[in-house]
């Protein structure tokens, strides 16, 4: 069976800290600028799309701030989703390891944020065999490649085949939907969930 885990909001708290470098970088500096474009925050901050809640001049800057100026800060350093989050990741990949092929998605990085993810998942001693990173434009091609994927992401979980299962990992920036399967911890994945519907990877 092959189980896909998003890096970003099940092992990685990337919005906490993208949220951190944005407001100490365009809100709180002392730097004097005759800029008069005002940046700023516009809650309840949601992952669906973080554009929406923070303002920038341009998707270019945008960009150029998370994938070039601040990829190692954002993506490098972030936290763990939750304390053991690493330790439970490795946990399930051995006790599954017979049955289950786990492969690692990191979706949407560009630039200088890809070192930084495999950074990331060394100092935090993750021990995947398999690592992707793709667009979200290849959520529909991903899923003809997993029959499970565990993601915070509502977009992979509204694309879902019906013969296929999608796990929710609850966050305070997803709370805006359910799904029938949710945890808020790998541990608390149920070995009924990993059962196949029926074989239909290629």
């Amino acid at each position: 069976m092959e189980i896909f885990v998003s890096i970003d909001g099940v092992l990685r708290n990337t919005l906490d800290k993208f949220d951190y470098h944005y407001k100490d970088y365009f809100i709180f500096s002392d730097t004097e600028s005759e800029e008069t474009f005002e940046y700023g925050v516009t809650t309840p901050i949601r992952n669906d799309n973080i554009i929406d809640s923070y303002k920038f001049q341009s998707l270019d800057e945008f960009n150029k701030f998370i994938y070039i100026d601040f990829p190692m800060e954002i993506y490098g350093h972030a936290s763990l989703s939750y304390r053991q989050a690493a330790t439970e990741l490795n946990s399930f990949i051995f006790e599954n390891k017979d049955e289950l092929n786990i492969t690692l998605i990191g979706l949407s990085e560009k630039g200088k944020s890809k070192p930084a993810t495999l950074f990331f998942l060394s100092k935090n001693g993750v021990m995947s065999d398999t690592i992707m990173f793709k667009s979200l434009d290849d959520i529909k091609d991903l899923w003809g490649k997993c029959d499970i994927w565990i993601t915070d992401n509502k977009e992979i979980i509204d694309s879902c085949p019906t013969n296929k299962k999608s796990i929710k990992f609850n966050t305070s920036y997803n709370n805006h939907f359910t799904n029938t399967l949710e945890i808020n911890k790998l541990s608390e994945i149920k070995k009924e969930w990993l059962k196949y519907l029926e074989k239909t990877t290629t």
